[in-house]
C-alpha cells in the first residue's frame, strides 16, 4: 500500500525575493548568495558574499519570488538549502549562478552551487573553505574572509523585509528600495544595480498584473479555466525546470495522462529534484513495475532521506517483488522518522504488519496492526484488507478478520476467521480465532439519545415548539467494537407513520467502542403528540415528543439572535429563552431596556419629532421607548424573526430605534 500526497494547485507569492551588486566584475557580478540553512547560517552566508563580493544574503532574499505552486521550493526539492532549491532559484531569478548552504550544529557547512554546467556541491569542516571553493569553482579571486559578530535573528529579519535592524550588512535604504520593489514594482538604481534584469521584470510583471506564464497557468487551474490551464501546461512542459514542474502539477490536478511523460523527462533533465522521482515512482507503481518504483524512491531518498512517504512507498516496491526483508527495514525506518517528526500515518504500520504476517511473525504481525489501527483516521484500513487480499495466501484470512473485527466490520471478520479455521485447524492461532467468534456472534450495538436540541451541538432544548427542528444528540456504543454506519432519525405521528427520516453516515475509526454523534434533525410540523426514532444498524431508541405553540424566544435563539442592552450586556442567557417562559421573559428584559433608554432619548430632538408615516405615524419615538408596550416590543421581535439583520451585533435599543425609522419608508 502506497501513501500519496496531493498538491492543491494555488498561486503563492511570498515575501522573499533576490538581489546581486555589481561590486566585482567577472562571472561573480551577476551571481547571488542566498541565506545558509540552520545555526548561524545567515552570517555564513553574509561572510561568503562579501568574500565573492555580490549582493547581502539578506538583500538577496527579500526579492527571491516563491515557486508559482504552493509549498515552494519545499515541495519540489526539500528545501531551497538543496541542490534542487539551487537551481530552481537560479532559474526564477536569472542569475548566472546561485549559492545556498546548509550549516549543522557540529560546524559543518554543506553548500550548493548551481550555474550553467548545472548544480554542484561540496562539505566542508571549516566554513572559510566554502568561500575559496566557490571562488574557485567560478573562475574568480576570493576576497578576506571576514565572518562579522551580526545576530543571526537580525539577518533572518532582515530577509524577511523587516527593516528595524540597526546595523545591517549594507545602509538600509538598499532594503528599502528591494521591498519597495517587491511591494510596487518600481526599481530604484540601489536595485537596479544589484539584480539581474530578469529579476527586475518579474517582480514590475507582478505589480502591474502580468504573471510569468507558470503562475497565470495556475490562476486559471485555481479558478477552474480547464482549457486555458491545459494548453498553458503543454507549453510548459518544454519549458524551463520550473515550467515543467509546474505543468507536471497541472497534469495532474487536471488528471491527464502527460504527467507520466514528464515525470520521466524531469528525472533526466533534473535528477536533483526529488519531486520528480517521486512522482516517477507512482508512475511506475500505475504501470505495475515494482522494480523501477524502487529505484526512483532510492534516488528520491538519497535526496531527502529524512521524508518517511519515500521510506514507506519503497517498502511497499520491496514488498511486491518479493524482498521482505527490505520491505521490514525500509517500513521501519518510516516508522522511526514519523516518531522523530511526532506524525502518526497508519499504511507504513500496515504494509510492515503484512509482511510480518507473511514470514508468520504473529507477534510482530499484532503489533504493527495494533500501532496501525490505532492511528488510523478510519480509511486506510480498508486498504490493508485489500492488500492481504491480493496477497493470496489462505493463512493471511486470520489477519483479515483481525483487521475487520477492530474496523466493526462483524460479518465480514467471522467469515474469514471461519475460512482461517477450516484451513488451519491446528494453527496457533486458531484458538484466538475460535474466541474472537464466540465474541462476536455475542456482539451488539446500541444508541441511547442524550439530549435534544434546536441547534446542532447545543443546549438540551425540551420542550419543543411547532415549526421547530429537533437535532438528536446520540450515543453509539458497539461490542466489542463499533463500526461505521448509517444514524437515521426519524419522526412518526401519533398513529406510528413515519411522517419524516433523514441519514447520517457515521464514520467510526477502527477500534472505536463508544461515540458520540449529532444525527440529522426532522422538524415538528404542527402542535400534538410525536415519537423521535433513532436508528444505528439493528440499534434503536424511541422517545414521546410534544409540539407546543411556537415560542418567540426559542425563533430569536434558532436565528442566532443575542439581545443585548445598550451596555452590551444580554438581556437573557440562553436557558432562559429555551425555557416555557422565555416569550414573557425576552418580551419584559426588551420593555425595561427600551424605557431605561428613553430619558437620553429625550435630548435627542430627531426622537421628538412625530414619526410621518407608517403604523405608527403621529407617534414619537421618544413616548414609544417610554411606554414600550407589549404590542409594539411583539411586532419589533417578529420583525427581526424574519430579518435576523435588523439587530445583527448591535443592541436592542438602537436596533429598535432604526426598525422606527425604517417603518415610515
Amino acid at each position: 500500500m502506497t501513501g500519496r500526497f496531493w498538491v492543491l494547485l494555488l498561486v503563492v507569492f511570498g515575501a522573499s525575493a533576490l538581489s546581486q551588486p555589481n561590486h566585482q566584475a567577472g562571472p561573480a557580478q551577476r551571481g547571488i548568495v542566498l541565506p545558509f540553512a540552520g545555526p548561524g547560517g545567515h552570517a555564513l552566508a553574509q561572510a561568503v558574499a562579501s568574500g565573492l563580493g555580490v549582493a547581502p544574503p539578506s538583500l538577496a532574499a527579500i526579492l527571491l519570488p516563491d515557486m508559482p505552486w504552493q509549498g515552494s521550493y519545499d515541495l519540489a526539492a526539500g528545501s531551497l538549502s538543496t541542490a534542487g532549491g539551487a537551481r530552481l532559484a537560479r532559474e526564477i531569478t536569472g542569475a548566472s549562478w546561485v549559492l545556498v548552504g546548509q550549516a549543522n550544529p557540529q560546524g559543518w557547512l554543506k553548500v550548493f552551487l548551481a550555474d550553467a554546467r548545472g548544480v554542484r556541491s561540496a562539505r566542508f569542516s571549516r566554513p572559510e573553505l566554502a568561500l575559496f571553493w566557490t571562488a574557485a569553482q567560478l573562475g574568480v579571486r576570493a576576497g578576506r574572509w571576514r565572518l562579522e559578530a551580526a545576530q543571526n535573528d537580525d539577518l533572518a529579519r532582515l530577509a524577511g523585509g523587516d527593516l528595524t535592524v540597526q546595523n545591517p550588512p549594507l545602509p538600509l535604504p538598499y532594503y528599502r528600495a528591494a521591498v519597495a520593489l517587491r511591494e510596487n514594482g518600481v526599481a530604484s538604481l540601489l536595485i537596479i544595480e544589484q539584480l539581474p534584469r530578469e529579476q527586475q521584470d518579474f517582480w514590475s510583471q507582478v505589480r502591474q498584473n502580468r504573471l510569468p506564464p507558470a503562475y497565470q497557468a495556475l490562476v486559471d487551474f485555481s479558478e477552474r479555466r480547464r482549457t486555458e490551464a491545459l494548453k498553458a501546461a503543454r507549453q510548459l512542459a518544454e519549458g524551463r525546470v520550473y515550467e515543467r514542474l509546474t505543468a507536471l502539477l497541472l497534469f495532474r490536478g487536471l488528471e491527464d495522462k502527460q504527467w507520466g511523460a514528464v515525470a520521466r523527462n524531469l528525472t533526466e533533465i533534473a535528477p536533483e529534484m526529488p519531486l520528480a522521482w517521486e512522482e516517477l515512482s507512482f508512475v511506475a507503481f500505475d504501470e505495475k513495475n515494482p522494480r523501477l518504483a524502487q529505484e526512483a524512491l532510492e534516488r528520491a531518498a538519497a535526496l531527502l532521506p529524512e521524508k518517511n512517504l519515500y521510506w514507506t512507498n519503497l517498502g511497499w516496491a520491496h514488498y511486491l517483488q518479493g524482498h521482505y526483508a527490505r520491505s521490514v527495514r525500509s517500513s521501519l525506518r518510516a516508522l522511526r522518522l514519523e516518531a522523530r517528526a511526532r506524525e502518526e500515518y497508519a499504511v507504513p504500520a500496515y504494509n510492515l504488519g503484512l509482511v510480518r504476517a507473511l514470514y508468520g511473525d504473529h507477534l510482530g504481525a499484532r503489533e504493527a496492526y495494533n500501532l496501525a489501527l490505532r492511528v488510523d483516521e478510519g480509511s486506510e484500513f480498508e486498504a490493508a484488507l485489500e492488500d492481504l487480499q491480493e496477497a493470496q495466501a489462505p493463512r493471511l484470512r486470520f489477519w483479515q478478520g483481525y483487521l475487520a473485527e477492530r474496523a466493526g466490520l462483524r460479518e465480514q471478520a467471522i467469515g474469514h476467521y471461519r475460512n482461517f479455521l477450516q484451513n488451519y485447524p491446528k494453527s496457533p492461532l486458531a484458538a484466538w480465532a475460535k474466541r474472537a467468534i464466540q465474541q462476536m456472534e455475542e456482539a451488539k450495538t446500541t444508541v441511547s439519545v442524550q439530549r435534544l436540541m434546536l441547534r446542532a451541538d447545543d443546549l438540551e432544548a425540551r420542550p419543543f415548539s411547532a415549526g421547530e427542528a429537533v437535532f438528536p444528540e446520540v450515543r453509539l456504543e458497539g461490542f466489542p467494537y463499533l463500526g461505521s454506519g448509517t444514524l437515521v432519525t426519524r419522526l412518526l405521528d401519533a398513529q406510528g407513520q413515519v411522517l419524516q427520516s433523514v441519514q447520517k453516515p457515521v464514520s467510526a475509526r477502527p477500534l472505536t467502542t463508544g461515540l458520540v454523534q449529532t444525527g440529522a434533525a426532522v422538524r415538528l410540523p404542527a402542535e400534538g403528540g410525536y415519537t423521535l426514532e433513532v436508528l444505528y444498524g439493528s440499534a434503536s431508541a424511541r422517545l414521546p415528543l410534544t409540539a407546543g405553540k411556537p415560542s418567540l424566544a426559542r425563533q430569536l435563539y434558532t436565528a442566532g439572535v443575542e439581545l443585548r442592552n445598550l451596555d452590551n450586556a444580554p438581556l437573557l442567557s440562553s436557558a432562559q429563552m429555551l425555557s416555557p417562559q422565555g416569550e414573557a421573559l425576552v418580551i419584559q428584559q426588551v420593555q425595561l431596556a427600551l424605557r431605561e433608554a428613553a430619558p437620553s432619548a429625550r435630548r435627542n430632538p430627531s426622537l421628538n419629532r412625530p414619526l410621518a408615516r407608517g403604523p405608527y405615524s403621529g407617534q414619537r419615538i421618544v413616548e414609544l421607548l417610554e411606554k414600550a408596550d407589549e404590542a409594539v416590543v411583539r411586532a419589533f421581535l417578529e420583525a427581526v424573526v424574519r430579518q435576523p439583520d435588523l439587530i445583527g451585533s448591535a443592541d436592542v435599543v438602537n436596533s429598535f430605534v432604526s426598525w422606527l425609522q425604517d417603518t415610515q419608508r
